[in-house]
């Protein structure tokens, strides 16, 4: 975790921790192992604040921003941990079709599955049953964020 990237909406960010952590750290500690393994609530720190960042100088779209997620040190622990007991058990449950979840796996793989699919839809001529396949414009769903 970069020590002085932006802190979260309670504005420490992780450098606090990592120097004062003789005071913090048995805290920090007994909360996230607390929420990970004793159903522990965690509405303190799941607060987020969502900051735009300018791509451009004169920014009039929603693709011309970046989005910075601002989370609190004690939540990203907390995922980072989730995530490390997720890594072993991952991929027996995302499908091969979500290639960009799974270490090992190509996001560029599904433009070629797309290119294969759409390549068989053209080949198919006969038959009473139609195909259909459906773009999605996420870029539109980013427009949409409050």
């Amino acid at each position: 975790m970069g020590p002085t990237k932006a802190p979260g909406i309670d504005g420490f960010p992780a450098i606090f921790f990592q120097r004062y952590w003789h005071i913090v750290g048995n805290a920090v500690i007994d909360y996230c192992l607390g929420v990970l393994n004793d159903k522990k609530s965690m509405e303190d720190f799941n607060k987020t604040d969502i900051v735009l960042i300018p791509k451009t100088s004169n920014p009039t779209k929603m693709i011309n921003f970046r989005p910075i997620n601002l989370c609190t040190v004690v939540y990203k622990v907390i995922a980072k941990a989730i995530v490390n007991r997720l890594q072993n058990v991952i991929d027996k449950c995302i499908d091969k079709a979500q290639s960009a979840f799974v270490p090992g796996r190509l996001i560029s793989d599904n433009a070629l599955l797309a290119y294969e699919i759409l390549h068989t839809f053209r080949q198919k001529r006969t038959g009473k049953k139609g195909v259909m396949a459906v773009k999605l414009d996420m870029s539109k769903a980013y427009d949409r964020v409050e």
